[in-house]
């Protein structure tokens, strides 16, 4: 499996497994553009969607970081949270089944529907456990993984928990490439509009770009996810970065 290398002093340490090829392609909407007001070139789509691994998607940048620390801590099951039809889990489990990793799930619900659908069906496809969880939000979540990853130790297995998400300051490594893409591909680019969830990808995004030009649409998946992203942001570039400048409801 392709990897980036990071050379120390007697050691080699993995820093990235490459999951898909990069860059994603920049595509025109010209017709959007016109009907919200924009100049028909002005409006430009990052086609993540096109990563290639397990139905395409933002968080393959920041699991080829994740896969990676898995790998050097030893790892052999990735353990991580999010709902039914969680985009973040239907990655982990592909990026796990490509890495020769076990998956489990701790998915929101109290159970499967009668007739499961949609990325239900790409978990199991993708050979990952689910283990449910019941009503739960990410954090109750995110502490309910803990006792799993415990159990999976007594079994003989070595857990390595995915944070909600995919997001914390090291995995923003991934948006802060996507970054350097889109300029790179559109160096005149001003703005680059993303959504806000777990704050992951602004926060990369801003740390390439800076924060006049980013801007988070929050979706509600926690209560301040524009201090989230800056705090990401900060750790990430160094720099203090400002909570709510570039995040909007």
């Amino acid at each position: 499996m392709p990897c980036v290398l990071l050379r120390r002093p007697r050691e080699c340490v993995v820093a990235k497994v490459a999951l898909p090829a990069w860059p994603t392609p920049m595509e025109a909407a010209p017709r959007l553009a016109v009907e919200i007001g924009l100049n028909p070139d002005d409006l430009w789509i990052k086609r993540d969607d096109l990563t290639g691994l397990g139905g395409g998607g933002n968080k393959v940048r920041k699991l080829e970081w994740l896969v990676a620390g898995a790998l050097r801590a030893g790892a052999d099951t990735l353990v991580t949270t999010g709902g039914p039809q969680s985009n973040h889990a239907r990655l982990t489990a592909a990026a796990g089944a490509r890495a020769g990793l076990n998956v489990v799930l701790v998915i929101h619900g109290s159970g499967p529907p009668d007739e499961p659908g949609g990325n239900l069906l790409l978990h199991a496809a993708l050979a990952a456990r689910i283990v449910w969880a019941g009503d739960a939000v990410p954090a109750e979540l995110a502490r309910q993984a803990q006792p799993i990853c415990a159990e999976l130790s007594g079994e003989g297995a070595v857990p390595y928990l995915v944070p909600f998400g995919g997001s914390n300051a090291l995995r923003a490594r991934g948006y802060r490439e996507a970054g350097e893409e889109i300029l790179a591909q559109q160096p005149d680019v001003r703005h680059v509009a993303t959504a806000l969830g777990s704050g992951g990808t602004m926060a990369g995004l801003v740390a390439a770009l800076g924060t006049e030009r980013v801007l988070g649409i929050d979706v509600g998946a926690l209560s301040d996810a524009g201090s989230v992203a800056a705090a990401f942001t900060s750790e990430l570039t160094g720099s203090a970065v400002g909570g709510r400048t570039a995040c909007t409801k």
